[in-house]
């Protein structure tokens, strides 16, 4: 299960390094690494900490990836954050206050 795990890993890494050379032809940040990195530790924890989900969070692991290759978050979770804060003014900056006379 380890490897399942490893294997999901490497290959989470490798859509991430792959969209990010596709989009914008740089290589990504290190913040985006250690992101997946923690997470897929994370699961590792978890994993040897609940042995009887293991099989779980492996196929949780994969499913991951499968949602980073079919594109289903294709912003993140920052991506939904700038939208809403945009929807919230209109997508607009908000006027200029008048200055006082006096």
């Amino acid at each position: 299960m380890k490897g399942a795990l490893a294997g999901a890993w490497l290959a989470a890494t490798g859509i991430v390094i792959w969209r990010q050379l596709k989009g914008g032809a740089h290589i990504p940040v290190p913040g985006d690494l250690l992101a997946v990195t923690g997470l897929f530790a994370i699961l590792g924890i978890a994993a040897d900490v609940v042995p009887q989900a293991r099989t779980f969070i492996v196929v949780t692991a994969w499913g991951i990836d499968a949602a980073g290759v079919l594109n289903l978050w294709p912003q993140g979770l920052g991506g939904q954050v700038q939208q809403a804060a945009g929807a919230g003014t209109g997508g607009a900056a908000a006027p200029a206050a008048a200055p006082a006379n006096g």
